[in-house]
């Protein structure tokens, strides 16, 4: 299209010698920033109004251009030959004037600012290790029992494995569990017909610490919780109601 369409970008490369998003700062959270991001979206505007601008300023030409060499004889003119040209024309000179003398001021104030230096890139925090998360209640007892006494695990005669606790309730399941999160120790399937006592690793041995000693705790706090019984008031002897004689009269002689 001829004419000029991009006054926005030619005129901020005309006073800073760069293209408006190459500005230094564009798109930083910095002052430099904030005057660079309204630059580049000012000369954008500009732009646009100078590209419309243009494009009815050649549809006029042309017509104007039919008018002076007589080939609209033949048009039938109703609306008049500029129609509402005229008025959209001034309007948009207007609305160009004003976004030019902003850019122009945005770029006097970018010019006023010290040389950009870019912020420090942001320091990645470390990753805290994870916290390791509570058991399922059956594997807590698991890791407790394991922990506290002796945990047999062997196979039957059919084959069947089977788990010893003190009468407890284990599943096999539950202690293939433990064992797959590194708290109990692996058993060799083969030698299960002797029987395999189930013993903690090291990070079992601390996680059965850790429940032990919170257990405890829960169990002083509860203690410190409960009301205190005070003793039962002494009951008050009843009282002894004694009946006495009036004394007698003496009779005088």
């Amino acid at each position: 299209m001829p004419g000029n369409t991009d006054l926005g970008n030619r005129t901020v490369w005309s006073e800073l010698q760069v293209e408006p998003r190459d500005l230094p700062g564009f798109r930083t959270a910095t002052l430099h920033g904030a005057v660079a991001d309204q630059i580049a979206s000012t000369a954008v505007k500009l732009d646009d109004v100078q590209t419309r601008l243009v494009a009815l300023a050649a549809a006029l030409r042309d017509d104007l251009q039919r008018i002076a060499a007589g080939h609209d004889t033949a048009m039938p003119v109703t609306n008049g030959i500029l129609r509402n040209g005229a008025l959209d024309i001034d309007l948009l000179v207007t609305r160009r004037t004003e976004l030019h003398r902003s850019l122009t001021a945005l770029i006097g104030v970018y010019k006023e600012l010290p040389a950009f230096v870019a912020p420090p890139a942001p320091v990645p925090a470390a990753k805290a290790a994870p916290a390791a998360g509570r058991l399922p209640p059956r594997q807590e007892e698991a890791l407790r029992l394991v922990g506290s006494s002796t945990v047999t695990i062997f196979k039957g005669a059919r084959g069947s494995v089977r788990v010893v606790a003190g009468g407890a309730d284990v599943k096999v399941a539950t202690v293939d569990a433990l064992i797959g999160k590194g708290l109990v120790d692996h058993y060799a399937r083969k030698d299960l017909f002797r029987g395999h006592d189930l013993t903690l690793t090291p990070q079992g041995q601390t996680r059965y610490e850790a429940l032990t000693t919170t257990t405890t705790a829960a169990r002083s706090a509860a203690a410190r919780a409960r009301p205190a019984v005070l003793p039962a008031a002494p009951e008050e002897p009843a009282a002894v109601v004694v009946s006495v004689s009036p004394p007698a009269a003496r009779s005088l002689r």
